[in-house]
């Protein structure tokens, strides 16, 4: 399917910002590396900020559309070992993207929709340790999203899927034991 010059736009500045950083990146040299004018850029975005709200918010629709099913299990057990394998999967299938927000750490935009993303598996990761019995399944969620958070961070600039791998089993271990083991 040929993508439209909004798209094409919005995946270069993807590109970009993942490679140079958001700040790093003038509109001049986006127009240069998609083919197209700067004015054409503006035509379709407010602004630059506007620009990365709209890149932010298009890889998170893609991000959702891949793990839908993932945070749905009815097992709570088996939900939380998909949730663990949540960061290497959507890492290697959107890798630019979480280069992108790795960069973006302290920007308000990223940081608003990575939370109304995270949040949504957070609810389901309380429900499982409700399920399980923990006797703080909030803080039990809390952590384990740390967790979360570490390791896509940790792949995203490590890359080496052995290392990774070792991390993720050794936490999946401790959650495969019945709660009080």
């Amino acid at each position: 399917m040929l993508k439209s010059k909004k798209e094409h736009i919005l995946d270069t500045a993807l590109d970009l910002f993942a490679e140079r950083g958001y700040e790093s990146t003038p509109t001049s040299l986006l127009a240069k590396e998609a083919g197209v004018s700067e004015g054409l850029i503006f035509k379709h975005y407010l602004n630059k900020v506007n620009l990365l709200e709209e890149v932010v918010k298009a890889g998170y629709r893609r991000i959702i559309d891949k793990s839908k099913g993932f945070a749905t299990e009815g097992d709570p057990v088996q939900l939380i070992m998909n949730v663990l394998d949540m960061p290497q999967r959507l890492v290697e299938e959107e890798r630019n993207f979480w280069r992108m927000q790795f960069r973006l750490v302290d920007d308000e935009i990223a940081q608003k929709h990575h939370k109304r993303y995270t949040h949504s598996v957070m609810q389901k990761l309380v429900e499982a340790f409700k399920k399980l019995g923990y006797p703080e399944p909030e803080l039990e969620a809390e952590v384990l999203m740390l967790k979360i958070e570490g390791l896509w961070r940790l792949f995203v600039t490590n890359g080496d899927k052995e290392h990774f791998r070792k991390i993720v089993d050794l936490i999946k271990s401790k959650y495969n034991k019945p709660t009080g083991a």
